[in-house]
């Protein structure tokens, strides 16, 4: 292998690695000021705020049924869409160009891959947290715990803001909560009722019910 491939590829990995680092924080700071605030990407919110926190609570309806005709509705809101692969590429990849150029070293094309293989992590683990499963996985104390943590967030929105893996920047920016508290009937995300059925869409520019 020539040594300019060899050199790029192995700086390439390191900037995968550490990206799965900065991800954690980068996947916080988007959920906390995009998907729960209205006030960068309005669609962003309206889908994730308003739609996904209000179909699926921190209760007996955090879970959908697979096989139950009147959960396959709440279940299309749960997955991300190619749109969301584009937009989240689209706007990490100026922090990994800047990590290259400041690094004066390959690292950019690592970080893109870490972005992607974050959101299809993210995706993949969202949707076990939502619909009710029984593989071998779903059943072992990590996806328990990862499963819990965010069933908290969905009682608590500024809380738990991880999603994908071990909630490294919740740990840091003070935002883990391990436990819920004894009494929820203050807390944001639990005081809409889940419709029996499709609701009509809110238009974007409505204020959303808080």
């Amino acid at each position: 292998m020539p040594e300019y491939l060899e050199s790029y590829l192995l700086w390439n990995l390191v900037g995968f690695l550490g990206a799965f680092v900065v991800n954690s924080f980068v996947e916080w700071g988007a959920h906390r000021f995009i998907l729960h605030s209205h006030a960068i990407l309005k669609f962003a919110y309206q889908l994730h705020d308003v739609q996904h926190h209000n179909y699926f609570k921190a209760d007996e309806t955090y879970k959908a049924d697979p096989v139950a005709e009147e959960d396959k509705w709440r279940m299309e809101h749960i997955d991300f869409v190619p749109r969301d692969y584009l937009l989240f590429i689209l706007v990490t990849s100026p922090i990994w160009l800047a990590a290259e150029f400041l690094a004066g070293v390959p690292l950019a094309f690592g970080g893109a891959m870490a972005t992607l293989a974050g959101l299809q992590l993210f995706n993949s683990m969202h949707h076990r947290y939502h619909v009710k499963g029984d593989s071998w996985f779903q059943r072992t104390w990590f996806f328990r715990f990862l499963c819990e943590h965010h069933r908290i967030h969905h009682a608590y929105k500024n809380r738990n803001l991880n999603v994908a893996t071990f909630p490294l920047a919740d740990l840091c920016l003070g935002t883990l909560l391990l436990k819920e508290p004894a009494s929820t009937e203050s807390s944001p995300g639990s005081d809409h009722p889940v419709p029996e059925r499709r609701p009509e869409p809110i238009p974007a520019d409505k204020e959303a019910p808080r």
